[in-house]
């Protein structure tokens, strides 16, 4: 039912979380829920990507937007992924090493990062992400006098 909220709306046209559930009558749980199957199931089947983009949800083939939002959700995996050292297990310092389940999370994590780096410097061949246009005001300009 989610979905055919978001084929009403059109491909790349932004609905928000409260007009799909207030059509759907779904509660916050069953929001989360159904944007885990949309995106494990019916995308594949659909073709088309279901991104959580700019305040809202749409679904897309527009490569730009898909661009986008990988590149935000790297980012926000990064800093998971980095905090998980410096918050966790980091602090323990030159103990992590009587652990081995803690030194191969820190080597694993570390390779991760590096990888994450590799793929955003990577990223500046990939499409230019979709910028935010907003209306300027236009300076009206005496008519030229004849």
């Amino acid at each position: 039912m989610a979905w055919q909220v978001l084929e009403d709306a059109g491909e790349d046209v932004i609905v928000t979380k409260q007009e799909i559930t207030s059509k759907i009558h779904a509660t916050e749980s069953q929001f989360t829920r159904l944007k885990s199957y949309i995106r494990d199931h019916i995308t594949m089947e659909k073709g088309k990507a279901f991104l959580a983009f700019r305040e809202g949800y749409l679904f897309t083939t527009d490569p730009t937007k898909i661009a986008e939002s990988v590149g935000w959700r790297l980012r926000r995996i990064n800093t998971e992924l980095r905090r998980l050292l410096t918050g966790w297990i980091n602090p323990l310092g030159e103990d992590v090493a009587n652990y081995e389940v803690l030194t191969m999370y820190q080597e694993e994590i570390g390779h991760m990062l590096r990888l994450s780096e590799r793929i955003r410097s990577l990223g500046t061949s990939m499409p230019q992400p979709v910028k935010t246009t907003k209306s300027r005001r236009r300076r009206r300009t005496a008519a030229p006098a004849t």
